[in-house]
């Protein structure tokens, strides 16, 4: 202390240059970390800059215009297509709920006195999974939907009516949305037999831009009959369809034995094809039987109706790409 009293301005000298070493040293630091700083950002901006220019199409503006172009010639190509799929929707028409019974009443007197030309056994009570809407008219806003549904359903029943299928065991819709106030689409369960088709079976919203509405149907049909069904279903032009799920299931699971019962103990052996009486008639033991192809198959299909919505071609020129 008698030093620094001795040496008062030594001292101060000394105690300003270590404050201004302290200053010197945080000014030193802080630049340091705002040099760190801008070289990061600097060299990111570098290698953005290097990314665009290596790009194939650079992006000037003479490629940004072929790209909107591309771009527009692409959306006009989908609402093309999106168009040419509608013309195989049916529409929903403007009816009220009494005209949508009536005509629930004569598609059902329709199929059914097909169905019995036809030689093709229904359901007893058979009204196409309408059942409630013969005795109460649905809700306004449900006609026209119910209307499109109906006609959906009734054209699948010709189908399967034109080519003779032996028997039609059950067929079940999808309830749509606007059936109820809740306005929730349900699914209810099918009738009998061991199978059923999987996958949900809401219908989807609608207005969406692809609707679909399934329905089940089982029937029971010769071989050639039932395949000439999921064609005729899948190539369908007043409706699109599109066949979800498919269960088959043989009538005759068991192969057919090879040898008859009794046949070593009453069968006669086999001739030349005459009787001793020379008639003519035939003297093929009556146990013989084909051991394929007399079989028939019962079908549990899910079947998609689907209906497609444009969107509004008017927007074609709206935001442009991100750049």
């Amino acid at each position: 202390m008698n030093w620094i009293r001795a040496n008062k301005f030594l001292s101060g000298f000394i105690a300003v240059m270590v404050v201004a070493v302290g200053a010197l040293g945080y000014l030193l630091y802080s630049a340091y970390s705002n040099y760190s700083d801008v070289s990061d950002q600097f060299t990111q901006t570098a290698n953005d800059l290097h990314q665009l220019q290596s790009r194939v199409p650079y992006p000037d503006d003479a490629n940004l215009a072929k790209y909107r172009a591309q771009r527009d010639d692409l959306i006009d190509a989908t609402h093309t297509l999106a168009a040419n799929l509608a013309q195989m929707v049916l529409p929903v028409e403007d009816i009220t709920p009494s005209a949508f019974q009536d005509r629930l009443r004569d598609t059902i007197s329709s199929l059914t006195a097909k169905a019995t030309k036809s030689g093709v056994k229904l359901p007893e009570h058979f009204a196409l999974d309408f059942d409630q809407y013969q005795t109460q008219p649905p809700l306004p806003a449900a006609a026209g939907p119910l209307g499109r549904q109906l006609a959906a359903i009734e054209i699948a029943m010709n189908i399967l009516l034109d080519e003779h299928v032996s028997e039609v065991t059950s067929l079940t819709r999808t309830h749509l949305s606007q059936e109820s106030s809740s306005g929730g689409g349900t699914n209810p369960p099918g009738g009998g037999g061991g199978f059923r088709p999987r996958g949900g079976g809401n219908a989807s919203g609608p207005g969406a831009l692809v609707e679909k509405v399934p329905f089940e149907i089982r029937f029971t049909a010769a071989q050639n009959a039932f395949a000439t069904v999921l064609n005729d279903i899948a190539a369908s032009k007043k409706q699109f369809f599109i066949s979800r799920t498919l269960v088959i299931e043989n009538t005759a699971p068991k192969p057919v034995p090879k040898v008859a019962p009794d046949a070593s103990a009453g069968a006669a052996p086999a001739t030349t094809g005459t009787d001793a009486s020379g008639t003519g008639a035939s003297t093929t033991p009556s146990y013989l039987s084909f051991l394929v192809g007399a079989e028939k198959v019962r079908a549990a299909m899910r079947v998609d109706m689907v209906a497609f919505n444009p969107p509004d071609k008017a927007t074609r020129k709206g935001a442009a790409p991100a750049r």
